[in-house]
């Protein structure tokens, strides 16, 4: 997220140098052009394009120039002689600081429900050196929402095994052993870390003070050989330390020494070696005991294969939808088929899948299926007015971290494998999902209290 001190508007201002007049950092707009289509523009001030872009090009006298001594080469030469490669950063930055973040948290605010990401189509750059950012939209049609609070609605029953009970006791005794023995303020490997990065200039002082954004990432054990991440583990929130290892561009590219300076903020840290169990006490609004024991038995009794809690999750879209009627239009289908099979292609298991005659209309249907639980959870959270804090996100992030818990978060941010995303995520796009699995949670509450 771009924070500007003392505004929370996405459309931040900042006073000028003579005090007097007002600049905008970043403006966005969004203009609907159909039911189903809405355009973004978000443009970034030359204040910040040329401040960034101007720090790029010092970043480049790290390279071993013939004919110059490094602290002698022409900032001029370096412009011309690296143009592309200057300009590709500046945007690589902008695009994953700063537009990422102010977009999605734009569409939230204006509760404007899309579906699918939002397609970056053109990014120009104006006389004035403001850099803007062309998105298009896809949006779902909106929905007449009814009392779905009063809706008659059956909750599946558990299987009545004693075996079960001893099963859930024995996982809770473990879970709070293993919560006992974790070093709960130390970064280690499997945590989930949440911090933030400002930009740096060559003397390590931020460009803008106000240039900072918020991430969330994996401490993934097979990638802590990683240089950006080893650096996190065995500090603790509220720990600092300077890198010019963020990277978000291709790991292929080797501009050597030319990666911008951050100065990272640990802001907290999700364990992952373990649940944690008041997290998901209050992801749940568990009182007591026989409330955790009976919420965490939904995953451990199953029916046909499927566990209490996914038919519970499934029997409540089949209300939901039953009683609102709608239509997903099929370009929207058509895209997120293309997402599915794109994640599938990468599945060992994907040429097994496609031998299946049905397979394509398995994904069709899969597709339209997602896509409709996305539009009516967005509606209801909207209409509900349901926000989204720190400990929401920790909440989300808590359940991923036990396979056995999985199951009780539905949605996901990516179609790949959260858990095994190498870059870091933006924080708007947890806070989105979030957004969703807390608003599945909420429609559950009242349809079973």
């Amino acid at each position: 997220m771009l924070i500007i001190k003392n505004s929370v508007d996405t459309q931040s201002e900042v006073q000028s140098c003579q005090g007097a007049e007002t600049v905008k950092l970043v403006n966005v707009q969004i203009t609907q052009n159909s039911s189903h289509l809405a355009k973004a523009q978000i443009e970034i001030s030359n204040l910040v394009t040329h401040a960034v872009y101007t720090e790029i090009i010092k970043l480049f006298k790290c390279r071993h120039l013939d004919g110059f001594l490094q602290k002698d080469v022409p900032l001029d030469y370096l412009e011309e002689t690296y143009n592309q490669e200057i300009k590709q950063k500046l945007k690589s930055y902008l695009f994953s600081h700063i537009v990422v973040d102010n977009l999605i948290n734009e569409l939230m605010v204006q509760k404007i429900p899309y579906s699918n990401y939002p397609r970056l189509m053109n990014i120009k750059t104006s006389n004035e050196n403001d850099i803007s950012f062309f998105f298009d939209l896809s949006l779902t049609e909106p929905v007449d929402l009814k009392e779905w609070k009063n809706f008659a609605f059956k909750s599946p029953k558990r299987k009545r095994y004693k075996d079960l009970d001893k099963q859930v006791k024995f996982f809770l005794e473990t879970q709070t052993h293993t919560t006992t023995q974790a070093q709960t303020g130390t970064v280690e490997e499997c945590d989930w870390v949440h911090f933030s990065a400002t930009l740096l200039d060559e003397n390590q002082k931020p460009i803008f003070q106000q240039l900072t954004s918020d991430f969330w990432i994996k401490m993934q054990k097979s990638e802590l050989s990683n240089k950006f991440k080893s650096t996190f583990i065995g500090r603790k929130q509220g720990d600092t330390f300077i890198t010019n290892e963020l990277n978000f561009e291709d790991p292929s590219d080797t501009t050597n020494g030319a990666d911008p300076i951050f100065l990272i903020i640990i802001k907290s840290v999700v364990k992952g070696k373990t649940l944690s169990l008041e997290l998901f006490k209050h992801t749940f609004k568990l009182k007591n005991k026989t409330d955790l024991h009976n919420k965490i038995m939904e995953v451990f009794s199953y029916r046909n294969d499927v566990s209490q809690r996914k038919t519970i999750i499934e029997e409540v879209f089949n209300l939901l939808l039953s009683k609102h009627r709608f239509e997903i239009p099929k370009h929207l289908v058509l895209r997120r088929q293309e997402d599915i099979l794109l994640n599938l292609m990468s599945q060992p298991d994907y040429h097994v899948y496609k031998a299946q005659k049905d397979f394509l209309k398995c994904i069709e249907l899969l597709a339209e299926k997602n896509l409709k639980e996305e539009t009516i959870i967005d509606q209801i959270a909207y209409k509900e007015n349901i926000k989204v804090d720190l400990i929401d996100m920790q909440d989300y992030l808590n359940l991923l971290n036990n396979k056995r818990m999985n199951e009780f978060a539905y949605f996901r941010p990516t179609l790949e494998k959260i858990e095994d995303l190498h870059s870091p995520l933006n924080q708007s796009i947890i806070v989105h999902t979030a957004l969703r699995e807390k608003t599945l949670n909420y429609v559950i509450y009242n349809l079973t209290k």
